[in-house]
């Protein structure tokens, strides 16, 4: 009897000693999903919060590209209206802006198929866009701009390469390029991107050289023939600015800017600009 009272107690001990080991188990797995989730929580908003520190980074170079472009002394240096970046290095990282002048875009709402399907095919290298693919598109975008609205133009770069299939990064490049701000099929030689003035028909490699040359010391713009007839656009009124944030955290944060010539304040002595539109890349 004894003997049996004993078994009996010890397998109730061993009964409670697992219980108390399944409940710590418990008690440890749930610690640890608690501590997971907060982790992933405090992650989370870091990121939103190093994120938003980019977005004010990029914000800052996109004023100063502001200031830039709305100084119309003579005496005072601006950056050039091509693209060329100017970096500002900030506590926080660094500050990147670049100025495109639309005038030295192609406009897709006036360009002939002689001139858009070379840009084209240029732009469309590594899409998988041939010379054939390239001239199709030229002509179907000439085709259709006649059918896009009221005006019979295309309002949006960005939904119709989206239509056209170039991914963002894609799309990002060829808006550098093409334009719907323009207004005439001519463009600025002084601020136009070196692949457009590359595809400009009898334009060579030397003659693209040379303008890039002679521009960027504000030299003449030598003769170059044929291909002149393309080349006699003036700069503005719609720029383009793309500002970019880096933290030195890495966080990058891209904002592109859509903005017009309002007028000169004669208070301040600076242009003013309307915003016509903003996108942040993130």
């Amino acid at each position: 009897m004894r003997a049996s009272l004993i078994t009996s107690r010890r397998r109730f001990r061993g009964f409670i000693l697992l219980t108390v080991l399944w409940m710590s188990l418990g008690l440890l797995l749930a610690a640890s999903s608690y501590l997971a989730t907060q982790r992933q929580a405090a992650l989370s908003t870091r990121a939103e919060v190093e994120t938003s520190r980019a977005v004010e980074l990029a914000r800052s170079a996109l004023n100063v590209a502001l200031a830039d472009l709305g100084r119309i002394s003579e005496d005072v240096q601006t950056s050039l209206r091509d693209g060329t970046p100017t970096t500002i290095t900030m506590a926080e990282g660094q500050a990147t802006y670049r100025i495109w002048d639309e005038g030295g875009k192609l406009d897709i709402n006036h360009a002939p198929v002689e001139l858009l399907g070379p840009t084209l095919q240029s732009l469309g290298d590594g899409q998988g866009i041939d010379a054939f693919d390239a001239v199709t598109i030229a002509q179907v975008i000439v085709t259709q701009r006649g059918e896009a609205g009221a005006s019979g133009e295309f309002r949006s770069m960005a939904i119709l390469l989206s239509q056209l299939g170039f991914p963002q990064e894609a799309s990002l490049n060829a808006r550098r390029v093409l334009t719907t701000f323009n207004g005439n099929a001519q463009i600025n030689p002084r601020t136009a991107p070196e692949v457009l003035l590359a595809a400009v028909p009898g334009m060579g490699p030397s003659d693209v050289a040379q303008v890039i040359e002679q521009r960027s010391v504000g030299g003449p713009i030598p003769r170059l023939g044929t291909a002149s007839v393309w080349l006699s656009g003036t700069e503005g009124p719609v720029y383009t600015v793309e500002a970019e944030g880096v933290l030195t955290s890495g966080v990058r944060v891209r904002i592109i800017a859509t903005v017009a010539e309002q007028g000169v304040s004669f208070r301040r002595g600076r242009t003013r600009f309307d915003v016509l539109g903003m996108e942040i890349l993130r």
